[in-house]
């Protein structure tokens, strides 16, 4: 029995292909077209249900893990600090990271481009397949320490289950609230036995983070278990902030 487009269209929405229904008037025409084999416009059809699909996903897992931009390696701009450890970010955007649970932290001056490398990570971690949570450290673990036991558990339970864990700008106000601290220790003990990986980025080197949390026997504790599996990277050199700030001024110099 054969069925009118209005009938194929109804029972492509009952079956949720809306891959398929974005694109069936084309797929008719170009067979029409080309008189392709049926067997190829099948599998083209189908292919446009797979890419819709995909791409749902992908969004869905953006949306979930917090960032706020696609960023990538590619429009980094690697010359303006040539001494960046260049091959180690390509490495850790491999994600082979993720896989043998391994942590990454990028320690360094304000500007370097810490938090790009670690949200281009993130967004590369999204696209294949793994669910992630970019956090702005600070903020939220500011956010942490006014809530309830309550309100704490639900916001420490999707940092804890997630494939990856990216903390950008740790200590960024130096000093963090106890309770903010002691999550920080169950965050990073708890996804260390679980063998999940964590991405840190700070402007403030290892060495000083006792006094930030308040209490060193606390931050050895932490950075014990980061630095056991864990790749280290070191950013110097000049600040890219400060460097487009002076482009919009030279632009523009009658702006005080």
């Amino acid at each position: 029995m054969s069925m009118s487009m209005n009938e194929i269209e109804r029972a492509l929405r009952e079956l949720r292909l809306s891959g398929i229904r974005a694109t069936l008037d084309t797929r008719i025409l170009e067979a029409q077209s080309n008189q392709a084999p049926f067997l190829d416009t099948f599998a083209s059809i189908l292919q446009d249900e797979l890419d819709r699909r995909r791409s749902t996903l992908i969004e869905r897992r953006f949306k979930k893990s917090g960032l706020d931009e696609r960023a990538s390696l590619t429009d980094f701009d690697w010359r303006f600090n040539p001494k960046l450890p260049r091959q180690a970010c390509f490495e850790l955007h491999t994600l082979k990271f993720i896989t043998t649970g391994e942590n990454a932290l990028i320690i360094g001056k304000p500007g370097t481009g810490k938090s790009h490398i670690a949200k281009a990570i993130a967004y590369q971690a999204t696209l294949q397949g793994h669910d992630v949570r970019y956090l702005e450290a600070d903020s939220v673990f500011a956010q942490y320490a006014l809530g309830s036991a309550a309100e704490q558990e639900r916001q420490l339970r999707p940092m804890l289950d997630a494939d990856l864990v990216v903390l950008d700008d740790l200590f960024l106000a130096r000093r963090i609230s106890d309770s903010a601290a002691e999550a920080l220790q169950t965050l990073v003990h708890q996804r260390y036995k679980l063998r999940r990986s964590v991405v840190v980025t700070s402007n403030r080197v290892v060495q000083d983070w006792g006094k930030y949390l308040g209490d060193t026997t606390m931050a050895g504790t932490i950075l014990d278990r980061l630095m056991h599996r864990s790749h280290l990277l070191e950013f110097e050199g000049k600040s890219y902030r400060l460097k487009e700030a002076a482009a919009r001024i030279a632009q523009n110099p009658s702006v005080n």
